[in-house]
């Protein structure tokens, strides 16, 4: 029997594969509407082709002693007509890939768990699998992913970059909290198309970029629908970043930090321009890579802790659960920018539009582009969100039209 090469999970999925459990993981789904209706025999060599690339997204979750790691595997993944929930459960067992790839009609899917990969990271593999897929169905020739090598994508940019720094810790409490009622063990998915340029216009006609508006527009929506006690409360939006743009890294693993904006209402007079200045200035003093690697550098401190180290794996699992319950209860939402999703102009001809959406322990937003189409991936728990409601009915009023989509939950 051949040996099979291991890695060492990184400093995020180690986190995500002691919570992993069957009531929820933490899973991403890029979805790709082509012209043409999708051929599986294509996809599955198109998925072959481009896990020879990706070597170390093929791969199995095993339990160590102290920690989880990953185990390449010599089965091949099959890829099969979409039949599962949208972002549903991945892992179960140690023989499970982390990562499944479906199709219906016209459209591809790719889903993976954050024990392997963020957005940014995982975009890279989902690229080359469209790519490599219009290549057989089209016979169009696309300049290969020669960006990185195998080594550099497997690479862990969280230990490389790593530094002992002081220890700071934030001070905000009193969060907001939807207190919508939510579904049992379920998700309504929401995917919102917009014309980019309408809604850039709009931003610069607010004073704010892209993303700052679309987080100040998600943080005024809740003031119709918090009451005078919630008012005084701080509605705090966590913004995972890309840290590739910061450090040089060309891993296809973990490797973002987490930035936060938060505001308080001070009153119902409050208006969306109040919150665009706050917002605004929120992101210039902590969207820089001083601020991003504090916070970065605190949890890989964690991780290296003696005693963290020479704990036993099911004591982990245990406190990190723990640790996850708190955390979820320290945000109020969660705004994620995957940005410009680009395709060479001979592959573009064959794709209509592209959507991100992620799984949710309460609600979220994921954010990207195509072209002139800007895709707002509504993740929520809850059976009816006023917040959401807010939020789309306020592109509305400007006058940009917006198609939209919603899952279907029982």
């Amino acid at each position: 029997m051949l040996n099979k090469n291991w890695y060492k999970l990184d400093n995020v999925g180690k986190f995500y594969s002691s919570i992993a459990d069957k009531e929820y993981q933490q899973v991403f789904r890029y979805s790709i509407t082509l012209k043409d209706k999708i051929e599986e025999s294509l996809l599955q060599k198109a998925l072959e082709n481009t896990i020879e690339i990706f070597e170390s997204f093929n791969v199995n979750l095993k339990k160590g002693l102290f920690w989880y790691y990953l185990e390449e595997t010599n089965k091949k993944y099959k890829v099969t007509p979409e039949n599962l929930p949208i972002c549903f459960k991945i892992y179960n067992s140690s023989s499970d890939f982390l990562y499944r790839v479906t199709f219906y009609n016209k459209r591809i899917n790719f889903e993976i768990s954050h024990i392997l990969s963020d957005g940014r990271g995982s975009i890279e593999f989902f690229k080359t699998l469209v790519n490599n897929y219009l290549k057989l169905k089209y016979n169009i020739e696309i300049d290969p992913n020669t960006a990185s090598s195998s080594i550099e994508k497997s690479e862990d940019s969280f230990a490389k970059y790593y530094k002992k720094t002081k220890n700071t810790s934030e001070n905000i409490s009193n969060i907001y909290l939807y207190k919508g009622q939510k579904h049992l063990n379920k998700t309504r998915y929401l995917e919102a198309h917009l014309p980019v340029n309408e809604i850039i216009n709009l931003a610069h006609k607010e004073n704010a970029t892209l993303t700052s508006l679309l987080v100040s527009v998600l943080i005024y929506s809740m003031k119709d629908v918090m009451s005078e006690s919630e008012l005084k409360k701080n509605i705090k939006i966590d913004i995972p970043v890309d840290l590739r743009q910061y450090f040089k890294s060309f891993s296809s693993k973990n490797y973002f930090g987490l930035a936060s904006v938060t505001y308080k209402f001070n009153s119902r007079e409050d208006t969306l321009e109040d919150v665009i200045t706050s917002v605004n200035n929120q992101f210039k003093k902590n969207l820089t890579p001083e601020e991003l690697i504090k916070r970065v550098n605190k949890m890989v401190a964690f991780e290296r802790n003696i005693l963290c180290r020479i704990t036993p794996i099911f004591l982990k699992n245990i406190a990190l659960k723990i640790i996850n319950f708190f955390s979820n209860r320290m945000s109020t939402s969660c705004v994620s920018n995957i940005g410009k999703i680009e395709f060479s102009e001979s592959a573009s001809s064959y794709i209509e539009n592209v959507n991100i959406l992620t799984s949710t322990p309460s609600f979220q937003i994921t954010i990207c582009s195509f072209k002139n189409d800007l895709s707002i991936g509504i993740s929520s728990k809850y059976k009816y969100n006023e917040i959401i409601k807010n939020f789309c009915n306020y592109f509305s009023k400007q006058g940009i039209k917006m198609t939209i989509n919603v899952s279907e939950v029982d």
